[in-house]
């Protein structure tokens, strides 16, 4: 079995965490981290100029990024309200230097708030959204950068987005070289019929993310998390996983075993 390389969220931790953080990844063999901006800066002014000095900590720990997230958090922007569309261009070609910066070829894109099509006939928002990525796609392509869309249950507010058949219809609909889907679990934990999405979809998933409150996919793994990590692990074209599981009280120790854990269930 080809050993995964595994990635985790800065959702996981404060920004005063960090060099914690760095050691137990490094002791743990974590390749990296998932990288939220505006979990680690308090703002987006300055952001390249504070992720150049950032990314020189990372690269000195040997600590790599594996995807961008986050990227419309605290941004007032809704892909369709036809004003914004010229700044959230202008947010995309930022969030494109970002991976430069920080050598990475991913963004994840959830973001429920950017996406609500609030009182648009749902055809409608389906052609918006399809035609407004197309054209994203270009800028995407020139920079080798992949954009990974995501499902969110409804349960966490999400008015768009959250069955992947109607992600598989956009990303289809939009046939674009880099627009791909961001398999996230916590729509498999929602809904009974995903995990046969989940292989019928591998050729358009571009990352995978292993979402669950507090550790528990690894701590106290159910049968049916086994039966997703058991299917993952087989999947020879799948070489890296990330997590993103929010763990706001860090408890050191515990933080430390969870990621024994984790590498103990995917490359063992």
């Amino acid at each position: 079995m080809i050993k995964k390389q595994i990635f985790i969220s800065n959702l996981c931790w404060k920004k005063k965490n960090l060099n914690f953080v760095i050691d137990i990844l490094k002791k743990e063999k974590i390749s990296g981290i998932d990288f939220a901006p505006l979990n680690h800066f308090t703002s987006w002014k300055n952001i390249l100029k504070k992720s150049k000095n950032l990314s020189g900590i990372f690269k000195k720990k040997g600590i790599m990024v594996n995807a961008l997230q986050g990227i419309f958090f605290k941004k007032d922007l809704n892909l369709f309200r036809a004003k914004d569309k010229k700044k959230i261009t202008l947010h995309f070609k930022t969030i494109v230097k970002l991976c430069k910066i920080f050598k990475t070829n991913k963004i994840i894109l959830g973001s429920s708030n950017f996406r609500n099509p609030k009182d648009l006939n749902f055809n409608k928002a389906n052609y918006y959204f399809i035609i407004y990525f197309k054209y994203l796609n270009k800028l995407l392509k020139r920079n080798k950068i992949y954009l990974c869309i995501e499902t969110i249950p409804k349960k966490y507010g999400e008015k768009y987005i959250y069955h992947i058949n109607h992600l598989k219809y956009l990303v289809s609909k939009i046939k674009a070289s880099n627009i791909k889907i961001n398999f996230d679990t916590s729509i498999y934990h929602s809904k009974k019929l995903e995990m046969q999405k989940f292989s019928e979809n591998l050729k358009n998933i571009k990352n995978i993310q292993i979402s669950q409150p507090n550790f528990n996919y690894f701590d106290i793994p159910t049968k049916k998390n086994l039966k997703f990590l058991k299917i993952l692990k087989k999947q020879k074209n799948i070489k890296k996983i990330s997590l993103e599981i929010i763990d706001n009280r860090l408890n050191k120790s515990k933080f430390s075993k969870s990621l024994s854990n984790l590498r103990i269930n995917i490359n063992n």
